[in-house]
């Protein structure tokens, strides 16, 4: 099936959602700001997240595809497609990719979970689709920023970067129509691909090394505060959380200084003092947050209000203070 050109090929469904092309573009970065904004909130470390529209022929091309049979396999018009608006979340390690997954389903109404990575590796193939979710923007209580859209499907794709740079070059080929049946292509790929798997599995043997050096390495107790000695503390206290990215620290030694924490001394001190493996527990996670926000939530959790008035201007986060209010309402219900 060729994929229709000109405009007056398309059907008056297909052209009717050329004319709210605009809409869909400032929900889909309505979306993507919010995961974004969720990732930081949630100290979760990312490289990049990216969001598209299906352009008008690619959604033509779909609706026209039929089954064996000859009966249409998406039947209903464009809005009966999850994937009209695409976001993909790009992170450096693949043990990652769960805890983000977690952490958007418990955001959006998620219709469907799919690791095609994982399938395409148990059937003994090549290549990485990545991890892909249909999460839908829910009725009540949409997340900040996305209340307009309300019911809105879009599809998510997570992938590492070395697993995107390979699908990204691997559909260059394709789009390009060179023959990727050649045997010469294939194995190359197939060499890439293996190499790929195992640099992935390098990169999650680093990060837990170094985690593992930075938490047997102390900074002296005297020291004042900066984003390198609150990590190094953060690996001792929390080994099994993950890393934040780099400026979260940054901004927690700011967060920490604003409620009177200068020292290692005085930090450490404090998480000896309440007992945050025990407060931890209370907490409620579905998932692994990043080491900064579960010192977030501590600070919230043992200060209450004057936390909140000390810290909610810290940083550029322009809804901080109601997230920090929803948090502390929900830990104060979690309470026995």
């Amino acid at each position: 099936m060729t994929m229709r050109q000109s405009v007056g090929e398309f059907s008056p469904e297909v052209l009717d959602f050329a004319g709210h092309v605009r809409d869909y573009e400032g929900a889909a970065e309505a979306i993507r700001t919010c995961i974004v904004a969720r990732l930081r909130d949630d100290g979760l470390n990312h490289h990049d997240v990216r969001c598209r529209v299906k352009t008008p022929a690619s959604v033509q091309e779909k609706l026209d595809r039929c089954d064996q049979s000859g009966k249409p396999r998406y039947p209903g018009g464009p809005e009966n497609l999850d994937d009209l608006l695409g976001i993909r979340v790009i992170l450096f390690v693949e043990t990652d990719i769960k805890a983000v997954a977690i952490a958007l389903t418990s955001q959006f109404i998620c219709h469907d979970d799919e690791d095609k990575t994982a399938v395409i590796r148990k059937n003994g193939g090549i290549g990485y689709a990545g991890r892909h979710l249909t999460l839908e923007v829910p009725q009540e209580d949409p997340p900040a920023g996305c209340e307009a859209y309300r019911g809105q499907r879009f599809e998510v794709q997570l992938r590492t970067v070395l697993q995107h740079a390979w699908a990204e070059f691997e559909h260059d080929i394709r789009f390009k129509g060179t023959h990727v049946d050649n045997a010469e292509i294939s194995r190359a790929f197939t060499m890439a691909s293996t190499l790929i798997e195992l640099a992935d599995q390098q990169f999650v043997n680093i990060a837990d090394i170094l985690k593992r050096m930075q938490s047997e390495s102390a900074a002296p107790e005297s020291q004042d505060l900066d984003a390198n000695s609150i990590q190094l503390l953060l690996d001792r206290v929390f080994p099994a959380y993950p890393h934040s990215k780099a400026g979260q620290y940054r901004w927690l030694v700011e967060v920490l200084g604003a409620n009177g924490f200068t020292t290692v001394a005085a930090v450490g001190q404090w998480f000896a003092d309440i007992d945050q493996r025990a407060m931890v527990a209370t907490m409620g996670y579905r998932f692994m947050p990043g080491q900064v926000r579960v010192v977030d939530d501590l600070l919230l959790k043992t200060f209450g209000e004057p936390y909140i008035e000390a810290s909610k201007n810290v940083g550029n986060d322009f809804n901080r203070e109601g997230k920090l209010r929803f948090r502390l309402r929900r830990f104060r219900a979690l309470q026995p």
